[in-house]
Parts: structure tokens; sequence; C-alpha cells
């Protein structure tokens, strides 16, 4: 395992295991007492709404004297089956910590304002009380979409936090306000020395490449009837345009910093790439071709390491299929066979899909 991974995972399994609590914020900010708030069941006339469909805990929103608040209520058990998913809950409440004091710092706040503030949480209590967040989860982009949340999770790598977690359901929408909320998967780590949060050994890992692989073309497979493949570029150059401007903001810093000669090389790979693609049609489109599996793959990856699969794992399946078959050579000269796939034929990866294809079905929540 990796060496990164597995320290934070130990430390955090550690704390489970003590009798340590952490709390944020004050129980003054609460409108109800802390174990008032943990015990409000779903049926309760202060519930506007109730959201059961987190893997980790339900989301209610509640309306108190005339207040909305979000409130996040711990699952006894969590639905993603992995030490990850079991401590994604002490994670969040870890992270509401880590940006509540960010928030405290002006020139912090002004590049977190994306980020949801935290009137207070306590773990044991399995509790997080949030202002209400309107809006909707997040369903459509454009140019200023993108820069919202590039540059804020930008933002957070660069303050030590790396968020693996973009998924559509984490994201709020309202009037062209995007608004982050959910922090069960972001972790700390160091950006003038690491990649991301499992450090050097996995280069792959990225802020656009997180938004691309847990919602962007997940979203596009979703839209696919609606929109053909020329639509489906020309927002993923727009993405690539924004993504380009941000990532040469974040060299910038890092060389401000005196961040090490590894991390500025591996940036500076994808804005090289980027430009490239940009300038040049068909690169663009091999490029959303190579991207677009690899999400996919990710993804799919990620639901079965959590034996939590859906009726989209099965059709992220089918695409990956499709492609390994119509699209072999070029994936493999992309570069787009990485990990369990690199190295192997056609017919072994149509072979390794099918079994994880009953993977899928026997884990379906």
């Amino acid at each position: 395992m990796n060496a990164h991974v597995h320290a934070r995972q130990q430390a955090q399994l550690g704390f489970v295991a003590s009798d340590q609590n952490l709390i944020v914020g004050d129980s003054a900010n609460c409108p109800l007492t802390p174990a008032e708030l943990a015990r409000l069941p779903v049926d309760s006339p202060l519930v506007l709404e109730h959201f059961g469909g987190g893997l980790t805990a339900q989301v209610l929103h509640l309306c108190v004297g005339g207040v909305h608040y979000t409130l996040k209520q711990r699952r006894s058990e969590a639905l993603v089956r992995n030490i990850n998913g079991e401590t994604s809950f002490l994670n969040e409440v870890q992270r509401r910590a880590d940006f509540t004091r960010l928030k405290a710092d002006p020139a912090w706040a002004k590049r977190l304002t994306h980020i949801v503030p935290t009137l207070y949480a306590d773990y044991r209590l399995g509790i997080i009380l949030s202002p209400w967040l309107p809006g909707r989860p997040l369903d459509h982009f454009n140019a200023d979409i993108f820069r919202q949340i590039l540059s804020t999770v930008v933002a957070c790598e660069e303050a030590g936090l790396m968020e693996w977690d973009l998924c559509p359901g984490n994201i709020i929408e309202e009037q062209g306000q995007i608004g982050l909320f959910d922090f069960g998967y972001m972790y700390p780590f160091d950006p003038l020395v690491d990649f991301n949060s499992n450090g050097q050994s996995d280069p792959l890992f990225h802020a656009c490449e997180r938004f691309e692989t847990r919602n962007f073309f997940g979203w596009l497979l979703r839209h696919s009837q609606a929109m053909d493949t020329a639509a489906q570029l020309a927002l993923y150059r727009e993405l690539k345009e924004v993504a380009l401007e941000v990532y040469q903001q974040k060299l910038a810093w890092l060389q401000s910093q005196n961040a090490s000669p590894a991390v500025l090389a591996w940036v500076l790979s994808f804005i090289n790439r980027w430009q490239q693609a940009l300038q040049d049609p068909d690169a663009l489109q091999s490029l959303f071709e190579v991207e677009n599996f690899r999400s996919q793959v990710l993804d799919i990856e990620d639901d079965l390491h959590g034996k939590s699969c859906s009726r989209f794992t099965l059709q992220r399946l089918d695409f990956v299929e499709q492609c390994i078959r119509s699209r072999f050579v070029a994936l493999q000269e992309g570069g787009a066979l990485f990990y369990d796939n690199a190295g192997k034929s056609q017919t072994e990866l149509l072979t390794l899909y099918a079994q994880k294809r009953r993977l899928a079905q026997q884990y379906q929540l």
C-alpha cells in the first residue's frame, strides 16, 4: 500500500478507536442542542427535505425560526466498504476544521468563497451543521463554472488539501454560482513536494483530472444521446482553456514557493499537452478520447473498490468495452492503458472487463 495513504488511514483509524473527539465551531450557532440535532428524525416538522442517498451520511434541510440549515447526520455504517469510506465522516470534520481556520484569514477567505462554512460539527455525535445552500446539484457547464470549480480546488491544493471526489452530488449551483460542501475524500498533502495526497507515486491524479473523472465525463456519458460529438468537443475545449489558465497560475505560484523540480515539471507537462491540443483539432480529439476512456475506467474502479456500484457503473462498462473493441490501438498509443490495463491485449482487456461487469452486478446498491 502507498505509504502516504497507509499513514493517514492508520492515524484516522487510531482516532476512531480512541475516546478523542473533534468539534468545529460553537454550539451557540446551533438552533437546537447538538444532542437534539443528532437525534432529529427525518419526519420532524423542522425537516423540509431529506436526502438519503449519501453513502456516509444523510442530509436534512432544516428550517428553525425561519432560518434554513443543512444538517448532516452520520450513517451508523458507511455504504462504501473500505477504510476511506469508514473514516470519511471523520475526514470531513477534520477538513471542516481546516477550512474554518483558513477562512479566518481574509486572504484565504476570498479564494475559498465557494467552500461552504461550518456552523458546528461534532465527530462523536455524528453531526455537521452548515448554512443551507440554495440551488441544485450541478447539472450544466460553461467556462465560468469550470473556472469557479478549478480555481477553488487549486486554491485548496495550495493550502495543502487534495480533493478526490468532485462528483455531481457534491457541487451545488444556484444562478451560476457553485458551492462545494462535501469533503469526506479530501486529504492533506504537501503541494510543494507531492503531486497529490498519494505523494509522487500516482502522477495521474490532479485537480482537473479529478473533476473530469468524477463529474464531467460521466455527465457527457449521461447526455450522449442529446449531444453530438461536435458539441461535446466544444464543451471539452472550454474546459481545457480554463484548465490551462488555472494551471499556468498554479505553476507561477509553485515557482514562487520554490516547489520541487519534480512538481514543477509535472504541472508543466499538463500545460504543454493542453496547449498543443488547443492548437490542433486532431490532437484535441485524441486527447478527448483518451481522457474520456481514462475517466470511465477510473470511476468503474472507484465503484468496485467501494463495493458501491449502480446502474450507471454498468453503463460506464458498456462504454469502456465498446472503446476497447473499436479504438484499442488508439488507446494503446495514447497512453490510456495504465495500472492493471497496461500491457494487456485487446482480448485480455475484454475478458478483464467481463469479470468487472460481474462484480459490478454483484455490488449493486
